[in-house]
């Protein structure tokens, strides 16, 4: 049986639109790096991508959090150590202060002195902000927490330091990264009023009893410092499974999506060859009535 001269003419011209689709498809592979173009190339493939990218982006959500929560945090055993420093400060000047060899004007104009300078410091450093947001002032982070008072015989609260501030750290997983600097530093303030208090008057009672507080504000104020220590690890901890977790993620995604582009070129220059074939097979078969270069 005779095969018409149109369907052969056809049969070329659909091998031939074939073949150059999968050329120019390659193509794109080759000059994209990508394995993919469109969600029609490969709806499977872009799918399974959309969900690694997903991922990465939530992963980026806690990542960040977590850093931001480190820091806050770092920067809250800073202010510990600084007042740790203090506190030891503190309790030599007295241990000194109480010697039967001091006397009262000593006491006032030397030892007196030196517990105040300890305690505006105290006070700087249970101001320490971050950011501009205070550490220990609660949820009010943008109102100094700490003043001493006119006087001198109080540190006063600008307002409640004991709010909680919480940063997630994983889905269902979060910390509260801050101090209530009222519970960890007033005893601190107290003794060191009372210890001014008892220098300038020389009053042993009371000097003995600021003593004992100031040793006591040291035990409270580390209780603080060991939560925020074990917080601090915590998020370390986390942070670290988050990175390795994101680097996975990454590189799944890379194998998703990126090309093998040894394999590709490989794909391509065949695919040129294949295309060249049909391209000379095409021009021969439809040359005899010169419909080649009406249809090209």
């Amino acid at each position: 049986m005779r095969v018409p001269d149109s369907m052969s003419y056809n049969n070329a011209i659909r091998y031939l639109n074939d073949a150059k689709s999968k050329l120019e498809k390659l193509g794109e592979v080759v000059s994209s790096t990508k394995n993919f173009q469109t969600s029609s190339d490969d709806p499977s493939l872009v799918s399974t991508s959309l969900v690694l990218r997903s991922s990465i982006v939530a992963s980026n959500g806690y990542i960040s959090s977590s850093e931001n929560a480190k820091t806050w945090m770092e920067n809250t055993e800073s202010a510990f150590k600084l007042m740790n420093d203090l506190m030891s400060d503190a309790n030599t000047i007295m241990l000194k202060s109480l010697s039967d060899t001091v006397g009262a004007d000593a006491r006032r104009d030397d030892y007196a002195v030196q517990i105040t300078q300890i305690l505006n410091q105290a006070i700087s450093i249970a101001n320490t902000s971050y950011n501009d947001n205070y550490l220990f002032s609660g949820t009010h982070i943008t109102t100094k927490p700490f003043t001493l008072a006119a006087d001198g015989s109080t540190v006063e609260t600008a307002s409640s330091t004991s709010g909680v501030m919480k940063r997630d750290l994983a889905p269902g997983i979060n910390v509260a990264i801050n101090t209530d600097g009222t519970a960890a530093f007033n005893p601190f303030f107290e003794a060191l009023i009372l210890a001014k208090h008892g220098l300038e008057n020389n009053d042993s009672t009371e000097m003995n009893t600021a003593l004992a507080n100031i040793s006591s504000s040291v035990t409270i104020m580390n209780q603080f410092r060991t939560n925020n220590s074990a917080i601090l690890r915590q998020i370390g901890t986390n942070l670290d499974h988050l990175t390795t977790t994101q680097k996975e993620l990454k590189s799944l995604l890379s194998i998703k999506e990126d090309a093998n582009m040894a394999e590709a070129i490989s794909m391509f220059n065949l695919q040129q060859t294949t295309y060249q074939t049909v391209l000379d097979v095409s021009s021969r078969a439809i040359s005899a009535l010169n419909l080649f270069d009406v249809l090209t």
